[in-house]
């Protein structure tokens, strides 16, 4: 009865306090041999139940005490069995009668301790292996929902760039085709063959924006590589300027085009840009275009003489020349009067 309200003390109760756990492990083994050594029979299992638990659930020092311990209570037990008195322990007679008997137990022990022990690193193994796939079906997981997020960002970011291109192409090429095409409204009765000639640069207009429409639908890159920056400014240009409408002068620094593609792509839409703002929302006829280098950076500046504004609205239009910009570390700054025109100055490196 001790024995057992002791190990249920132990196991339900004393197992949070260190103290109180290894006061009750070592009067089980205690108890446990006195029972063993009086009662015989197999009350021997219980002393290698308390060796199982000290192997199983204790280590650093304590456990090694503990363990040589209840091996030496075991072994006494086996040996006082055999003695009729205590007298017999120093014949040297008994010892060589019985070496063989103790051999015996020492190597059971052994064996039964290195099963315990073996066991002991097979279950932390396998606790480590639960424990680490565990840990990689959370970072799966989590790896799965990032990748999926990754898709929808990505997808967005391209559906944002595709319908900044187009906003880019198109908006630029209708104003230009617009403004063509009132042109030739207002003059093709008193001067037929000039309304051709407008007609006619205004299906090219259309042309070249079908072209740029399906450049930018399909992300073809491989002529945004290769295009010359200050011809593709000049065809702008052409484009919408007349004699008696709009004019643009443009200075431009032939160094710019050593400049990588994407940064050269940047300036032209932030042109391009400029250039539609200033026609539909400032009424400008004059543009001033400077592109020049200095200090290893693209300096340019877009200037008009539209009717300006107090408070300048954001667009697509001018939230997409900012985020370019910005991407490659660059500056960008609007300077505006009501009457006084609008003009941007930006610097990219």
């Amino acid at each position: 009865m001790a024995i057992t309200i002791n190990d249920h003390l132990r196991i339900y109760g004393f197992y949070k306090y260190e103290k109180g756990y290894y006061i009750s492990l070592f009067a089980a083994a205690l108890v446990g041999c006195i029972v063993a050594y009086f009662v015989h029979g197999y009350m021997d299992i219980y002393m290698f139940m308390i060796l199982y638990e000290i192997i199983l659930y204790n280590s650093g020092k304590i456990a090694k005490v503990y363990f040589l311990i209840d091996v030496l209570m075991i072994m006494s037990v086996a040996t006082l069995r055999q003695v009729p008195s205590f007298k017999t322990l120093i014949d040297i007679a008994f010892w060589k009668e019985n070496l063989f008997d103790i051999m015996i137990m020492l190597a059971s022990i052994a064996f039964y301790s290195l099963v315990g022990y073996s066991y002991k690193v097979l279950y932390k193994e396998k606790a480590k292996v639960e424990k680490l796939n565990n840990k990689l079906e959370e970072s799966y997981k989590t790896l799965k929902e990032q990748s999926e997020e990754i898709e929808k960002l990505t997808v967005e970011k391209e559906r944002n760039r595709v319908a900044q291109e187009i906003h880019d192409y198109l908006g630029h090429s209708l104003v230009a085709l617009n403004m063509n095409l009132d042109v030739a409204a207002n003059i093709i009765e008193r001067d037929p063959k000039k309304a051709k000639d407008i007609i006619v640069k205004s299906k090219n207009v259309a042309k070249d924006s079908m072209d740029s429409l399906r450049l930018a639908v399909y992300a073809l890159r491989d002529k945004e590589k290769h295009f010359i920056l200050k011809e593709s400014i000049e065809k702008l240009i052409e484009n919408i300027s007349h004699e008696d409408k709009i004019s643009v002068d443009l200075q431009f620094d032939e160094n710019v085009e050593k400049f990588p593609p994407e940064y050269k792509n940047i300036i032209y839409r932030t042109v391009q840009e400029a250039l539609t703002n200033g026609i539909t929302h400032g009424k400008a006829n004059r543009f001033n275009i400077n592109i020049y280098i200095k200090s290893n950076q693209v300096h340019f500046t877009i200037e008009d003489n539209g009717v300006g504004c107090k408070e300048i609205v954001k667009g697509n239009g001018l939230y997409g020349i900012e985020d370019r910009i910005n991407s490659i570390g660059g500056h960008i700054r609007y300077t505006t009067k009501a009457g006084s025109g609008f003009k941007i100055k930006a610097i990219i490196s």
